[in-house]
């Protein structure tokens, strides 16, 4: 059966989603072949997670996401690599499945994609050109506007953890008109988890009727200003630097009332329930060692 994607926000009824894998992901890395701030401290206190841990903690996503009537695809394995983090290598806007060019590090993933490419018609995907660079995490798709986390050249150049740079924001903004593209640029750290981001999902997220924020985590103020304003004071929960660090708006809704959120971010799974939302509590505490949550492990193909 073909796959027609469709995503217009990051709340809309959850159709298909594409859940990353933790088998045989090629055991604890190396220090200097880590590629994000949290997968670095985690190797270097000597915590890296192990591979059953992870896919306990998927297994236990994917049992809420199939319960509530989603459809739950995986990629192709590949042996000795990670894949947990399914978000970045593609992503979808609009009928758009967008192919990204990614860092040299994570390029090896992108096979796996290719059976679940394959059932995606030619003319809903696009391939991003050469020197436009983006990932998924950066990319949040909230209706009329595509928000999108990005870093300049020199930051882009200087930092593993800056992965779009402006000229791919600048591409995807001319393939989507209709849509208003925004970049906000974060604050970025190879090493210390507590100094910078490595997505936008990771200090900023829409939810139904809301959002969840990290101010500390924007280089500008006036970006978390624009941001408090859009969605309105009382409908955005500020995450403290603790929040941030366990990933706390990293969040995965599969529709404008149900809400996935870390077991570890108690106070703002109170506030949720507060708003009426229905909250869904998985222990992801492994997962978030390797700089990715709940939103970094899903790739939605359809909201309806």
């Amino acid at each position: 059966m073909p796959i027609l994607p469709e995503i217009q926000n990051e709340y809309g009824r959850l159709d298909t989603v594409v859940v990353g894998l933790a088998m045989r992901m090629g055991g604890v890395p190396k220090l200097e072949e880590c590629y994000d701030a949290r997968s670095f401290e985690a190797v270097k206190l000597g915590v890296f997670p192990e591979e059953k841990d992870c896919m306990l903690q998927l297994k236990g996503l994917i049992e809420i996401l199939e319960s509530n009537g989603v459809k739950v695809l995986r990629p192709s394995l590949i042996h000795s690599l990670n894949q947990v983090f399914a978000r970045d290598i593609a992503f979808v806007i609009e009928d758009q499945y967008i192919i990204p060019n990614v860092i040299a590090d994570r390029s090896e993933e992108r096979g796996a994609m290719a059976e679940i490419e394959a059932t995606i018609p030619s003319g809903n995907i696009i391939m991003m050109p050469t020197g436009c660079y983006a990932e998924g995490g950066d990319v949040i798709v909230d209706n009329d506007y595509v928000l999108v986390g990005v870093s300049d050249d020199h930051t882009f150049e200087n930092y593993k953890t800056a992965r779009t740079n402006y000229r791919g924001m600048d591409y995807l903004a001319d393939e989507f008109p209709a849509k208003e593209f925004k970049g906000f640029e974060l604050h970025k750290d190879d090493h210390d988890p507590l100094k910078g981001s490595l997505h936008l999902d990771c200090a900023f997220q829409p939810i139904g009727g809301g959002a969840l924020i990290a101010p500390h985590l924007f280089k500008n103020e006036s970006d978390v200003q624009w941001l408090v304003e859009r969605y309105g004071t009382s409908n955005v929960y500020r995450c403290t630097p603790e929040e941030a660090y366990f990933l706390a708006t990293n969040v995965f809704s599969f529709s404008p009332k149900d809400v996935i959120v870390s077991a570890k971010c108690a106070a703002m799974q109170g506030w949720l329930k507060e708003r009426g939302l229905n909250v869904h509590s998985v222990v992801y505490d492994e997962i978030v060692k390797m700089g990715g949550l709940l939103r970094c492990t899903t790739m939605p193909l359809k909201r309806v």
